[in-house]
């Protein structure tokens, strides 16, 4: 029988999915990716945000004409039980996966996703989770290496370490280190760095290894001291602004990709406004924003002084172009540079500065392999994307 498998959300999950698959084949099952052809589906849920529990039940919902067996995995089944009743059944798929645990790759043979931690001990108020994925869980420094080593034997050359705190891992510095000999790898990234958790043992071998991208995802989420508070982010204005301080001082030209929320509860003009400005000082090189989501369960749900959705999504719209224009004047800066880029076909490649599906790309001219690392010389640019 064949059987398809549907991975929604963040690449978390894209790893639950690749273990479900390696599992459906030991089992005997074939995939497919085309509905009509297959006999069964397996969703694999997010429930992160209103969006994405919507977006689950649509896709739950849109399969049913197909008169196959649905099994619902993920994060959905953990805050929703009503969503058995729309399924023919559950499927527990969230955890820490070993390496020895069968799986199917699901990215682009040229780069990875590895996972090296399950839950979070962090709970922001405003955050599911801890509900959802439960308490911090760590894999071995063994464990890690031994996947790390497989997936370069079969010739990727992007790893992705991610988790919901990637920074939360004690050894994670090590991991990095250890990582960086594996030979075959060219570009080794860390993403879900929580700042209140980034030492200065990571930055440093950051700094140090080479193949380590000079790139670093830090979501920060506001930098008002009283929003900070409000939100439980362990981490004070201060302590952000030496943060990057340092990490500029210690790596020049790293990219930091970082994430706002806008409209928290009681976020006042000023507060806003101070957010504008720090955004403008410091003008990081990629960003992303969203605006509040009341998420029943949550803290952060029973504040007083909820943002109305019309002034959250008109302080989201101002954000967004201001960090448009920013990233604009620093993507024009580099024209007439040559960079590295990693070709994966249809005329696209990505810098290091450029996380899989998240950031920008490049626009390339000529002949190249998909996988291919090449240096080319960049001609034009836009917010987002640049061109050879």
């Amino acid at each position: 029988m064949k059987a398809c498998v549907i991975s929604l959300g963040c690449p978390k999950n894209l790893c639950d999915s690749e273990v479900l698959m390696g599992q459906l084949v030991s089992a005997g099952y074939e995939l497919t990716t085309k509905e009509k052809e297959a006999g069964l589906f397996i969703v694999n849920t997010c429930a992160f945000l209103k969006e994405a529990r919507d977006e689950s039940l649509q896709t739950i919902k849109s399969l049913r004409k197909y008169r196959k067996k649905i099994f619902v995995a993920g994060c959905l089944p953990k805050i929703n039980r009503d969503v058995q009743s729309q399924a023919d059944g559950l499927i527990d798929s969230i955890g820490l996966h070993p390496y020895s645990a069968p799986r199917i790759k699901a990215t682009p043979f040229w780069t990875a996703y590895v996972k090296i931690a399950e839950g979070c001990n962090n709970r922001c108020s405003y955050c599911l989770i801890p509900q959802i994925r439960g308490k911090l869980k760590l894999r071995s420094v063994a464990d890690v290496l031994s996947e790390v080593k497989q997936l370069a034997k079969r010739g990727v050359k992007e790893i992705n370490f991610i988790a919901q705190d990637t920074t939360a891992h004690p050894q994670l510095a090590e991991i990095l280190k250890r990582s960086a000999r594996i030979p075959g790898l060219r570009w080794i990234r860390l993403m879900y760095a929580h700042p209140a958790h980034l030492t200065e043992k990571v930055i440093k071998t950051i700094k140090t290894e080479p193949k380590i991208v000079k790139y670093l995802d830090l979501p920060l989420q506001h930098i008002n001291d009283r929003i900070l508070w409000e939100m439980d982010r362990r981490v004070s204005r201060v302590r952000i602004l030496d943060l990057i301080s340092k990490i500029r001082r210690e790596i020049p030209k790293i990219a930091i990709r970082t994430s706002f929320i806008v409209g928290f509860p009681g976020e006042t003009d000023a507060e806003f406004k101070e957010l504008l400005d720090f955004i403008k000082e410091v003008r990081f090189e990629r960003l992303g924003a969203f605006a509040y989501s009341r998420e029943a369960g949550t803290p952060a749900a029973k504040k007083r002084g909820q943002v109305p959705e019309k002034v959250k999504r008109s302080r989201l719209h101002r954000l967004l172009t201001l960090q448009k224009r920013i990233a604009k004047e620093l993507n024009l800066k580099l024209i007439g540079k040559k960079l590295e880029v990693l070709y994966e076909g249809r005329g696209r490649g990505r810098t290091h500065c450029d996380a899989p599906s998240i950031d920008g790309s490049v626009k390339m001219s000529g002949k190249f392999r998909p996988g291919e690392l090449v240096k080319v010389k960049i001609t034009g640019a836009s917010a987002y994307d640049l061109v050879t």
